[in-house]
């Protein structure tokens, strides 16, 4: 069971339910009106002093209530696929993190951010990695490895990062002072 603290616990969840909205709701006012919807009924709940046992589980059942409400509301049509799913709210944060990876990896000694970018985002083998790169096969292993602990680092340095009992990331937040991840979400948010 957890705390109901409404004001930690938005700021914990309110950037990946916002990613969450915008997959389902093309609008993007529409989607910030149903995230403030979910923000008060939110409120209203935890404000009668409850508790909550799965509190993630919990504020993803509000936000979808709130968008098939948002549905009624204007007698369109619920979308047929439209559903909770564990992956979804596991992979929600995960998702919208990824997003701005290739930014951090502009962060990076190019030692390290062209093998990491290789392997992970255009998943070419490690061993085609050592040959393109001109690199044994255990120097692009460590290169890689090393890559992924540096870009783990330039992400809680630029992110207030919310983890889970498991040690998974539940949400996270770009903090004021990183200009270049702030300059990438705008960048996206006005894309949407």
């Amino acid at each position: 069971m957890e705390d109901c603290n409404i004001f930690e616990i938005w700021e914990d969840y309110k950037s990946s339910l916002l990613g969450y909205i915008q997959k389902r709701v093309n609008d993007r006012d529409d989607s910030k009106d149903i995230l403030q919807d979910v923000l008060l009924k939110s409120y209203q709940f935890c404000s009668k002093g409850k508790t909550v046992l799965h509190l993630k589980s919990w504020l993803y059942k509000i936000t979808q209530n709130a968008i098939i409400d948002y549905y009624k509301k204007d007698n369109k049509s619920v979308p047929l696929e439209f559903d909770v799913k564990e992956d979804d709210i596991e992979n929600s944060s995960i998702g919208e993190a990824s997003e701005y990876i290739k930014v951090l990896l502009k962060l990076l000694p190019e030692e390290y951010a062209k093998p990491l970018f290789m392997y992970d985002l255009e998943n070419i083998d490690q061993k085609t990695i050592a040959e393109k790169l001109n690199l044994t096969l255990p120097n692009t292993k460590s290169r890689i490895q090393r890559g992924r602990v540096k870009l783990k680092e330039q992400f809680l340095e630029c992110c207030a990062v919310v983890f889970d009992t498991n040690g998974e990331m539940v949400s996270f937040d770009i903090k004021p002072e990183c200009t270049l991840l702030k300059e990438e979400q705008s960048r996206i948010e006005n894309k949407n």
